[in-house]
């Protein structure tokens, strides 16, 4: 009888580190600081503006009692119609339009999707023998797919946005809101970040 030994490389130690890499990698969608700004001489940069706009701009004590009222678990829609129930309807110069937490929810169950099959690849880059940044790209593309359904929320009409007022048409020329020039909209990117 002759014994024949057969030797396996594992890439065990290698499938581990990917596990412990990955679950440090995170994708976010936002507009990072350096996307931030806007034309010279503006005093407000695109971040701050999204988040006025994802506000709206109302009176601080209605901010304050609708945020206790979220705070209570109430949803933001739910918050806003005890407010006008109990207050009557505010006066507001811009109604909330929020973008980037809407479009993610609208799209999660695909976002979910290309997440789990971009892990799903990585694992097994990663077991192939590629490195842990070649496998990671994976990720990069669900990236492209939430900053792609983010910028695309600004026309989507599941948005449920409050068209412009008749004095910001007549100024503007368009019941549009949020794609004048399309310079926010731009600036919301994806980055995959390994968190420390």
């Amino acid at each position: 009888m002759v014994k024949i030994n057969v030797k396996h490389k594992s890439n065990l130690k290698a499938l581990k580190k990917a596990i412990d890499s990955i679950e440090k990698t995170r994708v976010y969608v936002g507009i990072p600081a350096k996307n931030a700004s806007r034309d010279e001489g503006n005093e407000i940069n695109n971040a701050e503006l999204l988040y006025i706009h994802t506000n709206g701009i109302r009176k601080k004590s209605m901010r304050q009692e609708m945020a206790a009222s979220m705070a209570g678990g109430k949803s933001y829609s739910k918050a806003y119609k005890m407010y006008i129930q109990s207050h009557g309807s505010p006066l507001w110069h811009s109604p909330p339009r929020p973008v980037i937490e809407p479009a993610i929810e609208y799209h999660k169950k695909e976002i979910a999707k290309r997440l789990a099959g971009a892990y799903s690849k990585t694992m097994l880059s990663i077991y192939k023998g590629d490195s842990i940044e070649t496998a990671l790209q994976n990720l990069e593309i669900v990236g492209m797919y939430a900053q792609n359904v983010v910028r695309d929320w600004f026309t989507n009409p599941h948005n449920n946005w409050a068209s412009n007022s008749p004095l910001t048409i007549a100024a503007k020329g368009s019941d549009k809101p949020l794609i004048d020039t399309g310079e926010m909209r731009k600036s919301i990117i994806y980055v995959v970040k390994k968190d420390e």
